[in-house]
């Protein structure tokens, strides 16, 4: 069982150290790019500003930022997908402790639904917004 526990935690170590810049796409000239598809724009920015760095300090650079753009890439009008991605974290907030707390298993039972018909409207709405960063390792 602990040879399990550690295999496990090696593999999981290994992926994540491999994935602090997933999204950095290298270029020539040192100019590089990173694109991020997300869900909220300043999240976003934070995340490829955080792999920019990454993709940098393998060089023992740093990152300086030359363009930064955002926009909406979503398939529904903006004002509808804000409102969904609102009321899917809402209904997960609510639903979840319904389910795990619930007294009774009618509550317990519409906990459960209403955190998975949250999650459910969460990953139909996907991804909104996109984030490309340009910027040179200096």
């Amino acid at each position: 069982m602990f040879k399990k526990y550690i295999t496990i935690s090696s593999i999981s170590l290994l992926i994540i150290s491999c994935a602090h810049h997933r999204d950095v796409r290298p270029g020539i000239d040192n100019i590089h790019k990173v694109v991020i598809k997300c869900d909220d724009n300043e999240i976003g920015a934070r995340d490829a500003i955080e792999q920019a760095q990454n993709f940098c300090e393998k060089y023992d650079k740093s990152a300086a930022f030359i363009k930064e753009t955002s926009q909406y890439t979503g398939d529904i009008s903006e004002n509808n997908y804000k409102t969904i991605k609102k009321v899917s974290k809402v209904a997960k907030v609510i639903g979840g402790p319904a389910f795990v707390f619930g007294k009774s298993e009618g509550v317990q039972t519409a906990g459960g639904l209403l955190g998975i018909g949250g999650a459910v409207a969460d990953a139909t709405a996907g991804d909104g917004y996109s984030v490309e960063m340009n910027f040179k390792c200096i």
